[in-house]
């Protein structure tokens, strides 16, 4: 078979998995992008607009990285643990002794790998919601992507859902991660994600995964890059309006290990 032969039927295959994650369900939506071997997106409802929840937190953190890079902000500045919002949820802060301080370059790392929200209200201070939404404006990402709540506990729940992506902007961010050095802390941290029970959840250990999840109510999110030193690629899954959740996280990493798989079968041929 050619390579062009090979390379339409492992699109053909992919979207035949991803199909089969959103089957007739219109609250889910999902994009694959090649990075090795090379694929432009294939998608399934990849330009529509859901609840971003977590995964907004990282535009937000990469506007910091963005800002630092400028020389706007010094990574290296030191923030006392008395300093972040209290929260009535869980919080990694609560791990630190008193008069403890971190770097803010340890604060955004440990945001990325625990999801903590007082962690993230932080950094929003540094960068507001017009600098997060001029960084998705200027990666390509369509103008209804948006910004407008952050993770403050007044903020959490239904006022989050403003906060929106599509799978296919999902696939320029986790791009602009991969290949500017400048996000290269970020990568790190995503890498380490603690939140294990979704993308990377069936995986074999060998398989690293750069991924971030997401969760409101109906809404169960994981985007990521997965890498084992041979094939690499970005999937997206944003969903809403799952009754239950448990299978929609199941289902996103049955899709994934499907998706890894075939990619893998397909370099070795």
């Amino acid at each position: 078979m050619s390579a062009n032969g090979a390379q339409r039927d492992l699109r053909a295959g992919i979207f035949e998995i991803l199909s089969s994650f959103c089957a007739d369900d219109q609250g889910r939506s999902v994009t694959f992008h090649g990075y090795a071997p090379a694929m432009e997106n294939i998608s399934v409802r990849g330009d529509a607009l859901r609840p971003a929840a977590s995964v907004m937190k990282v535009p937000l953190f990469m506007t910091v990285y963005r800002d630092a890079a400028a020389g706007k902000i010094a990574l290296d500045r030191s923030v006392a643990v008395e300093s972040f919002a209290a929260t009535r949820y869980v919080s990694i802060l609560a791990a630190f002794d008193a008069g403890r301080k971190l770097s803010l370059r340890e604060v955004s790392r440990l945001a990325v790998i625990t999801s903590d929200n007082p962690l993230a209200v932080h950094l929003q201070g540094l960068a507001d919601f017009a600098g997060v939404n001029r960084l998705l404006e200027e990666l390509g990402c369509p103008a209804q992507c948006r910004m407008a709540a952050g993770f403050s506990d007044d903020e959490l729940g239904p006022r989050n859902r403003v906060n929106v992506l599509t799978t296919d902007a999902c696939i320029r961010i986790w791009s602009a991660l991969k290949h500017d050095p400048i996000y290269g802390d970020l990568m790190i941290a995503l890498k380490n994600n603690l939140r294990n029970q979704r993308i990377p959840a069936l995986l074999p250990d060998e398989v690293a995964v750069f991924h971030k999840t997401g969760s409101l109510n109906g809404v169960v999110n994981d985007v990521g890059i997965l890498d084992d030193g041979r094939v690499c690629f970005a999937l997206a899954f944003l969903t809403d309006a799952q009754s239950d959740p448990l299978r929609t996280t199941n289902d996103i990493a049955a899709c994934s290990l499907a998706a890894y798989e075939l990619v893998s079968r397909a370099a070795r041929v």
